[in-house]
């Protein structure tokens, strides 16, 4: 009988390599000395044991400004691969007997004109659905940081084996190409009706935080109650004060 070895699908091929691409012209961005200076501020991010680089969205746009327009229209697009840019200069600036990186994840802060896209929670449009915005406003409500669940670890004492599953939501962002199916579900057995063992040690959890930004009210019509909306907030971001 033949055996063929499954190949992996066109659209995906496509998509990893649009992602190669755009994480390889923003790993040029964020390493040119010359006009800017990020790999100063990656130095610094590392000694202060931070893991968020703040980058200003009027440099990306000199830079290139299909760039910088991906990431506000399509993040989900984007925002993975200047992610792996800068884990990528993490890893080539890090000093292996002073900053320890092992296990660490790094993320893309941003600053600058977003444009079209800074509102407030009464401007905040359907049509920003799936885009980056800059939200204006005042923190009224502030929920506990809580632990999400992202990936789950789990033993099972008759087969003596160990299971997994991951967990994502729409609060996540990641390529696309790497999207797969995914539930809430804890697994309680491993499909042959052997019981599970939940292993948190080895389980990965998440901070994450509710807040409420509110409209100033002296910005809110006049007669008019402020408009306020929820945002969730994750990792470094939980329980640090809002600017």
């Amino acid at each position: 009988m033949a055996e063929f070895a499954s190949q992996p699908e066109p659209t995906a091929i496509v998509a990893d390599d649009l992602m190669r691409d755009r994480a390889r012209q923003f790993v040029e961005f964020l390493d040119d000395e010359a006009n800017y200076n990020y790999r100063e501020s990656i130095r610094q991010m590392l000694d202060l044991e931070q893991n968020r680089l703040i980058v200003n969205l009027d440099d990306l746009r000199d830079y290139d400004r299909t760039y910088a327009d991906g990431l506000l229209l399509k993040p989900t697009e984007f925002l993975p691969a200047i992610e792996a840019a800068l884990l990528q200069l993490v890893q080539a600036l890090h000093e292996p007997h002073k900053h320890d990186i092992a296990g660490k994840e790094y993320h893309v802060g941003f600053r600058g004109s977003f444009g079209q896209q800074h509102c407030n929670p009464r401007t905040l449009r359907s049509n920003q659905l799936g885009k980056m915005v800059s939200m204006e406003g005042i923190v009224t409500r502030c929920s506990l940081v809580r632990p999400k669940m992202l990936k789950s670890v789990h033993y099972c004492p008759p087969t003596f084996k160990f299971h997994s599953r991951t967990y994502h939501d729409q609060t996540m962002i990641q390529p696309s190409s790497t999207l797969t199916a995914s539930t809430t579900v804890i697994p309680q057995d491993d499909g042959e009706g052997h019981a599970l063992l939940m292993e948190y040690g080895l389980s990965t959890f998440r901070d994450h935080q509710a807040i409420n930004i509110q409209e100033m009210p002296e910005r809110a019509p006049p007669g008019q109650l402020p408009r306020s909306v929820e945002v969730v907030l994750a990792d470094d971001l939980t329980d640090v004060s809002c600017r």
